[in-house]
């Protein structure tokens, strides 16, 4: 992030800044995925290991999908409610025995925005709400986020992103003024998402995708990760 710094952030103006978490915050080292198979067989009998999914950027309703389209099953609302419940206690049980990896600087940075009057603080992910709050818990990390939109809430992460700036605008006090938006994620998914709701973009090359992979997929700024707290808090406006 080495671009000129923005003017300061003024008195009455807040910054949104929201967060994907699989390689983004974290690397859950495939406790997603094998919870995900374990909620298929559980739920439908079916034997899985879903390696035709990608995971890197997709939603839990839209993985949910392509796994009923492998298998030209045609769910039952019954059926999405069962899975969505069972998801979140597989990831438990898998999240139990996995080597978790917190990325570096995650910490220090969310410490501090969420410390931040000036900050609103959210998250944008695919994960359902209640597999966020797990993923997030395992490092104790969960309190730090105001508000979020979320993978049960719908298949396409561009949706998500918009529920999510809807949230932040109710979320304002009165007479505050939202001055900027920003995406932090690592896939170009989290970048387009980002386009899509008039929102800047940090790609994070955490994940799957390398800086030249985020830049060319049109992030407005990069980082290798989000260990050089200063430098993110300078792209946001948030110190001089």
């Amino acid at each position: 992030m080495t671009d000129a710094s923005p003017a300061p952030v003024a008195p009455g103006e807040r910054v949104a800044v929201l967060f994907d978490i699989d390689g983004t915050l974290l690397d859950m080292r495939g406790a997603g995925r094998r919870s995900f198979a374990k909620a298929v067989e559980a739920v439908f009998g079916w034997p899985d290991d879903i390696a035709y999914v990608n995971f890197a950027g997709n939603t839990d309703l839209n993985v949910l999908q392509q796994v009923m389209a492998s298998h030209r099953h045609a769910m039952t609302e019954r059926e999405r409610r069962t899975f969505l419940a069972r998801l979140p206690e597989e990831l438990e049980r898998a999240a139990a025995g996995a080597e978790l990896v917190l990325f570096p600087g995650v910490r220090a940075l969310l410490e501090t925005l969420s410390g931040d009057p000036r900050v609103v603080l959210g998250l944008v992910t695919g994960n359902v709400e209640s597999c966020a709050r797990i993923k997030l818990r395992q490092f104790d990390l969960h309190n730090h986020f105001i508000l979020g939109a979320y993978g049960d809430e719908h298949a396409d992460r561009g949706r998500i992103a918009q529920l999510a700036l809807q949230r932040v605008r109710q979320a304002l006090p009165p007479g505050a003024r939202l001055r900027s938006c920003w995406l932090v994620g690592d896939t170009p998914f989290d970048i387009a998402a980002a386009a899509r709701i008039g929102a800047a973009s940090v790609g994070v090359a955490t994940g799957k995708f390398s800086v030249e992979e985020l830049r060319a997929a049109g992030a407005d700024h990069v980082c290798a990760d989000l260990s050089d707290t200063a430098a993110v808090l300078r792209r946001l406006g948030l110190r001089g």
